[in-house]
């Protein structure tokens, strides 16, 4: 299943970069339902920035899905890349529990929409294939996901407006 998200901020991209590539700027503990977000790996090759997490979420299986996946199984590796040219970070999730049936990659495109403002587009595809429950399950995940990157965007404002300085409303 593809999804897309678009969100507008008020701030210059060169300004909105270096933050993004410096350092973690969303407590992403305190995201809906995340129980553990632990870094693995942080290095840079150039301008790309290398990351690893292994995280453990927890939320609403679906009912018909519930024989299968257990909340213990909602474990995964996210592997990211952090290019400074592009302003672009690329994502592929491994989950620790059926790796060869869940398959998610998503892209943060950030860019430049004027002197002062930019655009996230993230988007990607999660493919849950199990026979039956598959669409289920992807919609769930999505839904859950979908919350944890409204959430982080409204704290990704507050960081920026902290750090950057005030909105800028000229749009």
């Amino acid at each position: 299943m593809n999804f897309n998200m678009l969100d507008d901020f008020n701030w210059p991209i060169d300004e909105i970069a270096k933050l993004l590539a410096d350092e973690e700027l969303v407590n992403f503990d305190d995201l809906p339902n995340v129980t553990k977000r632990k870094q693995i790996e942080r290095r840079w090759e150039g301008t790309r920035l290398y990351k690893k997490f292994e995280w453990n979420v927890h939320g609403q299986i679906p009912k018909i899905a519930r024989k299968l996946i257990k909340p213990e199984m909602l474990s995964f590796i996210e592997s990211s890349v952090w290019d400074n040219e592009k302003y672009r970070f690329e994502t592929k999730i491994t989950p620790h529990y059926l790796k060869k049936l869940i398959n998610c990659k998503t892209v943060s495109q950030w860019e430049k929409t004027g002197e002062n403002s930019a655009r996230r587009k993230f988007f990607g595809n999660l493919d849950v294939n199990i026979p039956v429950i598959g669409p289920v399950v992807e919609k769930a995940m999505l839904d859950q996901m979908k919350k944890n990157t409204d959430k982080g965007t409204v704290e990704l404002r507050r960081i920026f407006e902290e750090r950057i300085g005030p909105v800028n409303n000229q749009l």
